[in-house]
């Protein structure tokens, strides 16, 4: 199978065990908690995020598709479950622990071998690969997300999939997280 057959089998498997987006919009959560990303937790996620889904020569990486500022979009979002975002966050200081106890040296410092060595090693414990999974997910829907939410900003990941993102597409007022306010504000109307 080629890796543009797998992705697309993949990603339907994903979308299909998500939760319904009507219900990720009503939530009507109001979050006030900061899980922005700083400079180091960013640059360790491009990291693990080229170590997951590199290029290939065949098609773009994640970070050709900029996955780690659809990551921030996603750590942005009021309506995602707060444990999940913390175990996302907590996730990249599990590696940063994981270089320090192995090699002695921050993540960042070390070597792209040094690193693959600590990214081979984080994926045989069993918290690594539920983190692995979870970014794995969030760089699918990166490569397939409109350029609204931040990746794919040149419909790099489209063109290699040779995906037709359909008409319309969203507008500011009807993307994802504006979309019940935008339609509320229409029924007053």
């Amino acid at each position: 199978m080629q890796r543009r057959q797998f992705l697309r089998v993949l990603l339907a498997g994903a979308v299909a065990t998500q939760i319904p987006w009507w219900m990720a919009c009503s939530s009507g959560k109001n979050q006030t908690a900061d899980y922005s990303l700083n400079e180091e937790q960013q640059s360790i996620l491009v990291l693990v995020q080229n170590f997951l889904f590199p290029a290939d020569g065949n098609g773009p990486g994640a970070v050709d598709f900029k996955a780690e500022k659809y990551m921030q979009w996603v750590l942005s979002d009021e309506n995602m479950d707060p444990i999940e975002k913390k175990y996302f966050i907590n996730g990249l200081a599990w590696v940063e622990e994981t270089a320090q106890e192995e090699k002695g040296l921050s993540f960042l410092e070390l070597s792209e071998m040094e690193r693959e060595e600590i990214l081979e090693l984080i994926s045989k414990e069993v918290w690594g690969e539920s983190w692995y999974s979870m970014n794995l997910n969030f760089i699918f829907e990166a490569l397939l997300s409109d350029p609204i939410y931040g990746a794919n900003m040149d419909k790099q990941s489209w063109n290699w999939l040779e995906h037709n993102p359909g008409h319309p597409r969203p507008i500011e007022e009807m993307k994802y997280g504006n979309f019940l306010n935008y339609v509320n504000q229409e029924n007053k109307s």
